[in-house]
């Protein structure tokens, strides 16, 4: 298994080297790259693209939301951990709709960073409280109607992919080929009008879909 690029960016010196000192302990993990702001980010990303990179929210220069779009925009293919103490509704929900793949609060335990890290490489996102609060609290606002625009196939799909099952798990549970998988993937994101399996999960949580299996 190839070892996963990863690039972090905090304009705090002592963060940052504490978090390259804790990536370089997990077994995935290869080359760890860092930069004090986003534009320090951008400029190794231009050289050499990432698997993942894990941003602080607020930097000098260019923050962690500007910087998420850039990325997004030009290089969608990174994962996008979002390292952050502001939790607030607001602020997810902006980054979520943005398209980044998951959060991490600055106190999380090295278990839980080992794990948001190999979940948005795997799976494309990462779902921990920090995003179930926030959506849940969206829910609250937006009540739609949501199978309506799926055939059943597609619906237990998108069940599926929101309990972060890989594409080989669902391809084999449902007995059809991963090009199929793709097939229906790619037709539920346009009915569902969201971009990515992040996209996704907050369409479920915002319709209700997921109160069977959180």
């Amino acid at each position: 298994m190839n070892k996963l690029k990863v690039y972090i960016a905090d304009d705090h010196t002592f963060v940052r080297k504490g978090m390259i000192r804790l990536l370089n302990t997990f077994d995935r993990i290869g080359e760890v790259k860092e930069a004090a702001n986003g534009n320090e980010l951008i400029a190794l990303v231009k050289k050499t693209i990432p698997d993942l990179v894990v941003l602080d929210l607020e930097m000098p220069q260019k923050n962690g939301f500007d910087t998420s779009k850039y990325l997004i925009d030009h290089y969608p293919e990174v994962g996008i951990l979002i390292l952050t103490m502001h939790t607030e509704e607001v602020f997810i929900l902006n980054l979520i709709e943005l398209g980044v793949h998951g959060f991490l609060n600055k106190s999380a335990e090295p278990e839980e960073v080992e794990r948001a890290l190999y979940a948005v490489a795997d799976n494309d996102f990462y779902r921990n409280e920090i995003i179930n609060q926030a959506l849940r609290s969206s829910v609250r606002r937006n009540v739609k109607a949501a199978t309506t625009k799926l055939s059943p196939r597609e619906l237990e799909i998108l069940m599926l992919i929101c309990m972060e099952h890989t594409p080989s798990e669902i391809s084999t549970r449902l007995r059809i080929s991963e090009k199929t998988f793709f097939n229906h993937r790619s037709n539920i994101l346009v009915k569902l009008g969201v971009r990515g399996n992040v996209g996704l999960v907050k369409y479920a949580y915002q319709n209700h879909l997921l109160e069977l299996i959180v």
